[in-house]
């Protein structure tokens, strides 16, 4: 479960078992720049996703998993009420690009976090009263 909490201004303050990450809006958007946005730590799961499924594949095929790089960009619509586009590039060594770039599309895309967004999943907001011990 992640937990979510103000800290200042547009600061928060997001933990998970015994870890925690700051976010923050950037300065030309009210905040203070303590941290990445929202959105970015979107995409990085989705970058740690693809990263963690491609080196996997990569061990499989006994490839080295050290020579890689995978970029993540979020393309905005234009108009902006058409789905955004996800953007991730693979950087692999020339052995691990032989595989062709509909396997390593494919796999890439198979992790947990990338599947789902891909698919578009369900979202379910439940509310509840805060207790005095979560504030």
């Amino acid at each position: 479960m992640i937990v979510v909490k103000p800290i200042e201004g547009k600061t928060l303050r997001c933990s998970t078992r015994s870890h925690a990450v700051t976010t923050d809006r950037k300065s030309e958007d009210g905040g203070s720049d303590a941290g990445c946005t929202s959105g970015e730590l979107l995409l990085m799961a989705i970058g740690s996703c693809a990263m963690g499924s491609l080196r996997n594949a990569l061990s499989q095929y006994r490839l080295s998993a050290d020579e890689i790089a995978v970029e993540v960009d979020l393309m905005q619509a234009d108009p902006p009420a058409e789905r955004d586009d996800i953007r991730i590039t693979v950087r692999l060594a020339e052995r691990a690009l032989a595989e062709g770039a509909a396997e390593i599309a494919r796999v890439a895309t198979s992790g947990g976090v990338v599947s789902r967004v891909r698919l578009g999943s369900v979202v379910h907001v439940d509310a509840e009263p805060l207790r005095m011990s979560e504030t």
